[in-house]
């Protein structure tokens, strides 16, 4: 017998053979969701061929028995032997289906370990045929000898071939459809690459966790039945809702027209709904009677903001009371690594949940960083709904790939997409456009809805010099003479900062009947500790809030400003784009509690945006409307916060920006595109021809690992570190402890509660202090508890800012 794996306890092997039949079906039955069941077979069958060999044997036997011995951990190559034998059998063809089909299948065996690699590389190298014909000792005739022996016989793995090669061909034909131009159907080749890869991994690492665990493949849930369920709660739950405002009345309106529209064909959809319209509970509406309807496998809420994960996922559980199929992922808890010893690789996220909140990193993260952690879970975005809650916070640069991927999660992954904000992008006009279903919009009359829920008036304070600290204090402590309640949005934490500090040194000096309650939000703080200052903002069903009983301040940065669920009195906002202060505005008298309330733009002195270029850049572009509309308000129905104004906007922010959007690689590499990369790499393909003198015959040219390497949502890299407030610090106690893999995956869960991204320098700055501790051999990062601030949350500070709360 060849052995696969080791327990590391009870020395139990599982063979080569079993592995890789487990491998093979798990690996069948997410291709199968995409017509792919034989081609995403064929990747599982022989992934591992290269484990049939006597030097295998040996070397995994030693690992097991010398497991503090890392020197020779990935010395022996198994990955390309698989890859190899799909080559010589059938990439030498005129056959162009035939070509593709097996440089799809030999790509995704030979990357399966540190993740796909590049077809051709920024210097013209073919690193696929070399990593194919490497000059290194594989053994592979002898893997194949033993392979056929053990396992397979060629007729077997030509039938499936052919069977692979006319699923290929049909979903090229698909592609085409869908957007003819080479540009898109290169892209789209690509995302078929990677979509198998997923496939191929989570089957692998899942088979491998099972084994490790001695436990069986969980059972799956009977879908049809759950969304039954979850739909009748939600509709008995939502009769109770109130109907006694405008507000509530004109909600239920949109609600109703949501779970009307669950019952469209699968496909790509808006809903436009203003500010306050109840679109969280309206989409999930849609979300359950579509996945009814259409037998979904699972449901996405992909936010901007961790801040609206806390408060939706809140929402959602405890209207549906069902917490063991929800799931939030906000960070990688789990360092990658390119060790399959490493056993902490099999407790990266799957996404196998019914319900998934997660954010919009991680979704980005998921279809183009490099790796294996992240890709893991792409297939199972094919078949389900995704809802993206103020898609207006997609990052420009990332807009034509995003359209591109979304267009192939609709078309060829039946995934059903809604876009869902009260800003609207224009992302159909772009160079590569996101395809929109006919009569795309959920709310038809969607004018009307927006002039129908209009509550406040933008008033434009901006001033010559801007507003100091100083200025902006006075400014809220004079408007806190006319109402109960502020809001603060600054475009920087340390304007967010001073502000705050200002306004806490002011009201400590007041006479302590006459003080306000302070409140400050920071992404610096982990989900547990954000929910619990909203909520004594907010209350909850145990608590009455400080909001509507006493007077309040709260300093943020735009974190709070898409989708809380929260009321002020009057918001203040730092001068950004029209649609973030269409979001600020959002957050004020939200519910209808006054006839009309202000929220106003400010200019603020020493604001340093010149490095937040999607902020510099809105901010020009919302300049130019608040000329315009004090030129001719008539242009935009006399109202700043509408549809005709928020699209005068976007055709300005894109125009200005169309060159962005493929999204430019960093210097030195600035002449390069990510798209390009990751569809036809023209860059690479020439300098191959110029370095060779003739053209490469690969089909697929991309080089997705350098793509990968190089792929940022944000311009910093962030790592997820677990902190210790509140029930963080015991489950860094119990994650560090004697725990197998199955309690360990239960805590790294729970931690998403207790954990913040953090920047790449912040990390080496805490590293430097020593506040960072290495859990798991490294693999996991937690604080020390004396660097993280009830105040302030996580702190590189000896001393915390202080806070002056009543």
């Amino acid at each position: 017998m060849f052995c696969a794996h080791i327990h590391p306890i009870t020395l139990k092997e599982q063979s080569v053979k079993e592995h890789l039949h487990n491998v093979a079906a798990m690996s069948k039955e997410y291709g199968a969701k995409i017509l792919l069941a034989a081609t995403a077979e064929l990747i599982g069958i022989l992934h591992d061929m290269g484990k049939e060999t006597n030097k295998f044997n040996s070397y995994i036997h030693y690992c097991s028995e010398h497991p503090d011995d890392k020197s020779l951990r990935g010395s022996v190559n198994h990955s390309a032997a698989g890859a190899k034998f799909i080559y010589e059998n059938f990439y030498n063809t005129k056959d162009q289906y035939q070509k593709l089909t097996a440089q799809l299948i030999s790509l995704a065996i030979c990357s399966h370990h540190g993740g796909l690699i590049d077809c051709i590389d920024s210097k013209g190298i073919d690193i696929f045929t070399e990593k194919i014909k490497t000059d290194k000792e594989i053994f592979y005739d002898e893997a194949l000898s033993n392979f056929r022996a053990d396992y397979l016989e060629m007729e077997h793995i030509n039938i499936l071939f052919n069977k692979s090669k006319e699923e290929i061909r049909a979903i090229l034909i698909k592609i085409n459809k869908i957007d003819s131009s080479a540009r898109f159907g290169k892209f789209a080749a690509g995302m078929l690459e990677k979509y198998l890869f997923s496939c191929l991994i989570d089957a692998d690492r899942y088979d491998t966790y099972t084994f490790m665990e001695e436990r069986e493949s969980q059972e799956s849930i009977d879908k049809s039945m759950l969304w039954n369920e979850l739909a009748d709660v939600l509709e008995i739950k939502l009769k109770d809702y109130p109907r006694v405002n405008k507000i509530d009345l004109l909600r239920d309106e949109i609600s109703l027209a949501c779970k009307d529209f669950g019952k469209n064909q699968p496909g790509i959809y808006q809903l436009s709904v203003p500010t306050g319209g109840g679109k969280t509970l309206s989409s999930l509406r849609f979300a359950l009677e579509h996945a009814k309807n259409f037998n979904k496998d699972r449901i996405f809420y992909i936010i901007p903001f961790t801040t609206i994960i806390d408060q939706n996922a809140r929402e959602i559980k405890g209207i549906l009371n069902r917490q063991d199929i929800i799931l939030e992922h906000h960070s990688n808890l789990v360092i990658d690594s390119e060790d399959e010893q490493d056993q902490y690789n099999l407790l990266t996220e799957r996404w196998d949940s019914s319900i998934i909140l997660t954010t919009m990193v991680q979704f980005l993260n998921t279809l183009f960083n490099g790796g294996t952690q992240n890709v893991r879970r792409m297939h199972n975005l094919a078949n389900s709904v995704i809802v993206f809650d103020e898609i207006q916070a997609i990052p420009l640069k990332c807009i034509n790939m995003f359209n591109s991927a979304i267009n192939f999660l609709s078309n060829i992954c039946n995934a059903t997409i809604i876009l869902c904000t009260a800003t609207q992008p224009l992302l159909s006009t772009t160079e590569m456009p996101l395809k929109l279903s006919a009569n795309p919009n959920i709310i038809s009359d969607i004018h009307v809805k927006f002039e129908q829920f209009k509550r406040v008036s933008l008033i434009d304070k901006r001033r010559i010099g801007g507003y100091s600290a100083g200025l902006l204090k006075d400014l809220v402590l004079d408007t806190m003479d006319k109402v109960e309640s502020i809001l603060v949005i600054l475009n920087t934490k340390n304007s967010a900062k001073e502000v705050f500090n200002e306004l806490s040194n002011a009201n400590s000096a007041l006479p302590k009947e006459k003080q306000y309650y302070i409140f400050h939000l920071s992404t610096n703080m982990c989900p547990s500790h954000r929910i619990n200052i909203l909520e004594d903002m907010i209350g909850n069903e145990v608590k009455k809030g400080k909001l509507g009983s006493a007077r309040v301040i709260c300093i943020s940065t735009q974190l709070i400003e898409a989708g809380i669920d929260i009321s002020f009195g009057c918001v203040v906002r730092s001068l950004a784009g029209l649609d973030n202060i269409a979001q600020a505005a959002g957050r004020c008298n939200r519910h209808g509690e006054t006839s009309c309330s202000d929220v106003y733009i400010v200019n603020v002195e020493g604001e340093h945006v010149s490095k937040l270029v999607d902020i510099k850049e809105g901010q020009e572009c919302t300049r130019r409307i608040l000329d315009e509309f004090k030129e001719n308000p008539h242009l935009f129905d006399n109202d700043l916060l509408s549809p005709k104004a928020m699209n005068r906007y976007y055709q300005y922010y894109f125009h200005n920006r169309r060159k962005e959007m493929d999204y430019t690689l960093p210097r030195p590499n600035n002449d390069k595109s990510m798209y390009d990369l990751l569809s036809g790499n023209y860059d690479g393909a020439n300098a191959f021809e110029g370095k060779n003198g003739y053209k490469s015959a690969l089909m697929l040219k991309q080089a997705f690992k350098t793509a990968g390497n190089n792929f940022q949502v944000i311009d910093q890299f962030t790592t997820g570190v677990i902190v210790p407030y509140e029930e963080g610090g015991p489950l860094i106690t119990l994650i560090n402890g004697e725990c197998n893999l199955s309690e360990l995956k239960q805590y790294l869960k729970k931690a998403q509660q207790f954990s913040v991204n953090l920047f790449e320098t912040d990390i080496r700055k805490l590293e430097d202090m020593g506040a960072i501790i290495g859990l798991k051999d490294g693999a996991i990062f937690a604080l020390r508890e004396e660097y993280y601030s009830k105040e302030v949350g996580v702190t590189l500070e000896a001393a915390p800012m202080k806070f002056c709360d009543v």
